[in-house]
């Protein structure tokens, strides 16, 4: 097992123990806003994750939300979900993909070359779900659901300061990517239920 003897054994179980507690106590104070999304937009981003199980999903993102954008990319593709990223009009305007989600990610929701492909997969009957920083913008109308996320500098277009919009985006993302492996585990619940 690698330890030395009992004693290295029970302290490092006992290290890694406390460690996981105090990992969860912290997790609650940075998570604290995911408390404030309606239940119905998680059930939603869940729904849409598995129905779209067999087929492309595409992710867009630009600028600052292009790490974003990967990371999720990424993910899903670890997850055996078949991502794309791509910002191409082409993409979106001629549905070549047969895709039928798109992923937007956008701090004011009207970026221009994410709101084009949005609003091209929203006129081809596409699921679309939008992280934005702004609560009425283009995208978010657009999108079913849209995770409204704090943008702490809205008036901060070249994101010269501290922003948090971004971590949120990736938190909310981990948390959502969560549920929907747990539902992939227990699909009628959770276990002893």
């Amino acid at each position: 097992m690698g330890y030395t003897g009992y004693t290295d054994m029970i302290y490092r179980i006992g290290f890694l123990i406390q460690n996981e507690i105090d990992n969860k106590n912290h997790a609650s104070d940075i998570t604290a806003f995911i408390g404030g999304i309606p239940e119905e937009k998680i059930h939603r981003f869940v729904e849409l994750l598995h129905a779209n199980r067999q087929k492309p999903i595409l992710v867009t993102g630009t600028g600052f939300c292009a790490p974003l954008q990967e990371f999720m990319v990424r993910k899903l593709l670890v997850l055996g979900y078949c991502a794309i990223g791509s910002n191409s009009y082409e993409v979106y305007e001629s549905g070549a993909l047969n895709a039928g989600l798109v992923i937007a990610i956008s701090k004011s929701g009207k970026t221009g070359t994410i709101l084009k492909p949005v609003q091209d997969s929203f006129a081809q009957h596409r699921s679309i779900i939008a992280f934005v920083g702004a609560d009425n913008s283009p995208i978010a109308r657009c999108a079913d659901p849209a995770f409204v996320l704090l943008d702490d500098k809205m008036l901060d277009d070249r994101n010269l300061t501290a922003n948090y919009f971004y971590a949120r985006v990736l938190i909310t993302f981990e948390y959502l990517m969560d549920l929907v492996l747990e539902k992939d585990e227990h699909p009628n619940g959770k276990e002893g239920q």
